[in-house]
């Protein structure tokens, strides 16, 4: 059978360029030999996965396939971009720290938090939950709206957000504020949602930060793209959402504010190339 290339979307050559930058990367950056085989392995099957989808005689099932197979490449690039931390960059760590401590006094955030009542914390805390489910979620209501044909420009602008932020992990590798002894909880949500975080993260997260944060920037771009897919209800209770997960992440302390701020531009930016270039 012979290739044409000109069939791969969009999304398609942004996967295949993103996991060539981890399979270089393995070669060129320390890893260990069963992370970078993983590496490998992973990235190889996720290109070939996508160029052979791209090839195939278009069926009902393979176009489903299609369709949401990209939110593995999401989360499979996440875990990759993890197996390159090495060890936290302390002077990175202290710097970020340092801006939110400055910041916080700076707006008088942690006296506003200690009154806030627990509900609110709470909120933070289980919007930050919400960010796992967003992406798949925001695409179900994608495909609901009858944007379909659209596919490629929704994932272009997810992939470009979350891949943005992941790509940057094995460069800039520090650890979540709320893994430093030097960091104090703006507040107190309901126990049982902080174990419910801690327990997805455990499972789930590969531990460390991203800087940018990917959960605000895809966050953001999904809203974005619902906002411009002409839904004004829908998309405003999206972006109510994701302002809530971007707020979530420096609140519940799971991002830097640095973070967090460069992953709204990221998202932001993300959401333009793909709306603007299609």
């Amino acid at each position: 059978m012979a290739f044409d290339l000109r069939q791969l979307w969009v999304t398609e050559w942004i996967v295949c360029g993103f996991f060539l930058y981890l399979i270089v990367l393995s070669r060129v950056r320390p890893l260990a030999s069963g992370h970078r085989r993983r590496v490998l392995l992973v990235g190889f099957v996720c290109m070939t996965l996508a160029v052979m989808l791209s090839q195939l005689r278009p069926s009902p099932s393979l176009r489903i396939v299609r369709d949401w197979v990209p939110a593995v490449y999401l989360l499979q690039g996440y875990w990759m971009c993890g197996l390159f931390f090495q060890r936290p960059a302390l002077g990175i760590e202290r710097r970020l720290l340092a801006f939110d401590s400055w910041l916080f006094e700076r707006i008088r955030l942690r006296r506003a938090a200690a009154r806030a009542p627990r509900l609110v914390a709470s909120w933070f805390e289980a919007t930050y939950l919400l960010a796992y489910p967003f992406v798949p979620v925001g695409f179900g209501v994608f495909l609901a709206l009858g944007h379909r044909n659209r596919a490629d420009e929704f994932w272009m602008a997810t992939l470009i957000a979350g891949f943005t932020c992941y790509g940057m992990l094995p460069w800039i590798q520090t650890r979540p504020p709320r893994a430093l002894a030097a960091d104090r909880p703006l507040w107190m949500p309901h126990l049982v949602l902080r174990r419910l975080n801690a327990t997805v993260l455990h499972r789930m997260s590969v531990q460390v930060n991203t800087c940018p944060s990917g959960h605000a920037a895809t966050a953001v771009a999904v809203a974005l793209t619902l906002i411009a897919a002409g839904a004004p209800v829908t998309g405003a209770a999206f972006a109510f959402v994701a302002a809530s997960i971007v707020a979530a992440t420096v609140l519940a302390r799971y991002h830097y504010t640095i973070d967090t701020l460069l992953g709204l531009a990221v998202g932001i930016a993300a959401w333009g190339i793909a709306f603007v270039s299609l």
